[in-house]
């Protein structure tokens, strides 16, 4: 054979190595639906996990981001993670629908701290639970991020439960808040919250409730200027992923994913609780007062509260059970 002959068939040898090696390194598309706004932390987490993910698996992992109902709203995107037209989705309390006790985290004042929080849903404690919404819906819980404590907001000062008596609130369409709204004494009115910046404007209602984030984010601070730091809800966002699509990935994809996923909660958990600080912040200088309840009345919204939980114990399976499991992880009870 002549030389250059030899040659050309070397390297027509090493060119057709190329593409083989090439087509081992699988590519996964990877789509992610929110329906947080742009500058909420939990669209940030989206961001750090894309990154990560793509930087780590050195481009094989290729996520395509869709927050703020790009993809459709809450419930849109949780039934399409489910069937796996997207592969990963925000989603909060609507997950009761497939495994009824996610509702039993929306039980008044079991969570009291930013702490008491990431011991309860960081720590491991809520393994089995994610495993049996697996098995009912074919979507995992990869993870917890934050949607955080709820406050109540109104168009007058709460200092006392008088004052919270008085009060029209509006609440999501959730039997859950109108049955604590009640036994807080106010007049709860369902609304769906599209309605709501409307309804406090012309005073349809007096208040609200939600985490601080949502009350910057959708302006309701504009025509809202109290707000009581009751902390009587702490609501968590889940992250879940399609199981055939996690199942398909390989050992090496699956530790990429992983990691990527671990190291975003963590940093929406930092983020999301520095972000509370600095809302409030930017509240108070909109002219937004906000009153921190003092302990005897907090002791008496906690009181009244109580018939809510006998009311979960009987509508929501494993209420109790959550709150002893809240109670035991509580850095408070073990000073």
């Amino acid at each position: 054979m002549k030389k250059s002959s030899f040659l050309a068939l070397c390297a027509a040898a090493a060119l057709a190595v190329i593409p083989l090696s090439q087509a081992q390194a699988k590519t996964y598309r990877v789509i992610f639906g929110g329906y947080f706004g742009p500058d909420h932390p939990n669209t940030a987490m989206m961001e750090h996990f894309k990154n990560e993910l793509e930087e780590i698996s050195n481009g094989q992992f290729k996520v395509t981001l869709k927050p703020n109902n790009e993809a459709g709203g809450e419930e849109k995107i949780m039934e399409l993670c489910k069937r796996g037209t997207i592969q990963i989705a925000q989603v909060g309390g609507l997950l009761k629908y497939d495994e009824p006790m996610i509702a039993a985290w929306e039980q008044p004042f079991v969570i009291n701290s930013w702490e008491h929080a990431r011991n309860v849903f960081l720590s491991g404690g809520m393994k089995p639970f994610e495993g049996q919404y697996t098995e009912k819906s074919g979507a995992r819980i990869a993870g917890i991020i934050v949607n955080g404590f709820r406050q109540i907001s109104c168009n007058y000062p709460i200092k006392n439960m008088e004052d919270l008596g008085r009060m029209k609130i509006r609440t999501p369409l959730n039997d859950v808040f109108v049955e604590l709204f009640k036994a807080l004494g106010t007049n709860p009115t369902p609304l769906p919250a599209t309605e709501l910046y409307t309804a406090l404007e012309t005073k349809v209602v007096d208040g609200q409730d939600n985490p601080y984030s949502m009350f910057k984010s959708m302006g309701w601070y504009e025509v809202n200027k109290y707000v009581l730091e009751s902390r009587h809800i702490f609501s968590p966002t889940f992250v879940i992923v399609n199981d055939k699509f996690y199942q398909r990935l390989d050992e090496q994809a699956k530790q990429w994913f992983d990691t990527a996923m671990d190291n975003a909660i963590k940093y929406n958990w930092e983020l999301s609780e520095k972000d509370e600080a600095d809302t409030v912040e930017f509240l108070k200088s909109h002219g937004v007062e906000i009153t921190v309840p003092s302990p005897e009345f907090k002791a008496q919204m906690v009181k009244a509260s109580e018939p809510v939980w006998a009311w979960f114990d009987k509508e929501v399976p494993g209420s109790k059970e959550i709150r002893d499991y809240c109670a035991s992880v509580d850095p408070a009870s073990a000073k």
